[in-house]
């Protein structure tokens, strides 16, 4: 969406800093979207490199959650999703009230049986 070009990899926590890129809508027209790494269970608190990440969240005006829904990860995406919405709270109440919004990826490797029964 930017001309950003943060390290990437087939992994889990690539990023390791957040990266900033200013996205071009129209002439005259831009705004910046941060790429904020994966939030971990007990970032509120500190853990990994939570407060680095979520003090960068409190800048934004709205939040883009990623969640990945591929059939075959070990975590549940609804528990996944429910967790960082957690740790926002226990974070800042102000973040977790932030408008937010839920963007499934990687659908393309859902089975079509499956896909049958989402819509």
């Amino acid at each position: 969406m930017s001309n950003a070009r943060p390290k990437i990899a087939d992994y889990p926590f690539t990023t390791l800093t957040p990266n900033l890129g200013v996205v071009r809508v129209g002439a005259g027209q831009s705004f910046v979207m941060a790429d904020i790494p994966g939030i971990i269970g007990g970032a509120a608190e500190g853990a990994g490199l939570g407060h680095r990440f979520l003090k960068h969240l409190q800048r934004t005006r709205l939040l883009l959650h990623l969640v990945d829904i591929t059939p075959d990860q070990a975590i549940d995406p609804a528990m996944g999703a429910r967790a960082i919405m957690d740790e926002l709270r226990r974070y800042d109440v102000a973040l977790y009230e932030k408008p937010r919004w839920l963007v499934f990826n990687k659908t393309d490797q859902i089975p079509d049986e499956l896909q049958k029964n989402m819509y």
